[in-house]
């Protein structure tokens, strides 16, 4: 009798910490199906509920790396060298030169609280972007290169760094190369909050470099609809040097 009413006891004590558990992941859920509604549309960047065709081919980064908002931007971008520099010593060094691969990076990094107003800076959206380079021989564009890897990307006050590799058409015959602009884009309904974005490349003689502190958000009111923002005419945008081949 005693073993039978110890097992009654047991099964009731499982039966609460069930029910407890059970009533604070629906209050968590319920909580976070508040923050989402609470967030709404938050675009600011006036180019929202845009049609873009995703389907084309894409341009993927050789590398990603992301650092949190304890992590200063000196210290980022001493590691993103330190591991661009291991890669590459796997596969020879940076040639310069005529050569018919260049490589740079793209940083982004997402607001805050104390930037945006919001404790729902970070997006797990689509992000793309569009960059545009100038060159002696005219202009050179590349569409949709992916930024976006496994894991979380683009958490609030987080850095995350990309690097990529361009196919010079005519490596022989170009001089020099300037970053010129950059499309960012953000698809669906979970909104970013875009603190900067800066484009340059990894050579430290003969080097160009372009940046932009846009701090606004990038939304759109359905989930396979776009935003964007175009650092070209942008008025905290700025472009300097030129890389020499």
């Amino acid at each position: 009798m005693k073993t039978v009413i110890k097992l009654k006891k047991y099964m009731f004590v499982a039966a609460c910490i069930l029910m407890t558990a059970s009533c604070e992941k629906s209050t968590v859920d319920a909580e976070a199906i508040n923050a989402n509604e609470k967030e709404g549309f938050m675009s600011t960047t006036g180019n929202s509920n845009t049609i873009i065709d995703d389907t084309q081919p894409i341009i993927k980064p050789i590398m990603h790396m992301k650092f949190g908002a304890d992590v200063s931007k000196d210290e980022a971008s001493i590691k993103f060298d330190e591991a661009i520099a291991k890669y590459h010593s796997k596969r020879g060094p940076i040639l310069s030169g005529r050569i018919t691969k260049w490589y740079y990076k793209v940083t982004t990094i997402t607001g805050t609280y104390e930037d945006s107003g919001s404790n729902h800076c970070g997006t797990n959206g689509s992000v793309r972007l569009d960059v545009s380079f100038l060159t002696d021989l005219g202009i050179i564009t590349k569409h949709n290169i992916v930024l976006d890897n496994p894991g979380n990307d683009r958490e609030e006050g987080s850095w995350d760094i990309y690097y990529l590799e361009l196919d010079l058409p005519n490596p022989l015959t170009i001089d020099w190369i300037e970053v010129d602009s950059a499309l960012i884009k953000l698809k669906g309904t979970d909104g970013w909050f875009l603190k900067e974005v800066a484009i340059a490349s990894t050579s430290g003689e003969d080097y160009t470099a372009l940046s932009s502190q846009p701090k606004l958000w990038l939304d759109s009111s359905a989930n396979n609809l776009w935003d964007s923002f175009d650092t070209n005419g942008h008025e905290t945008t700025n472009k300097s040097g030129r890389y020499d081949f």
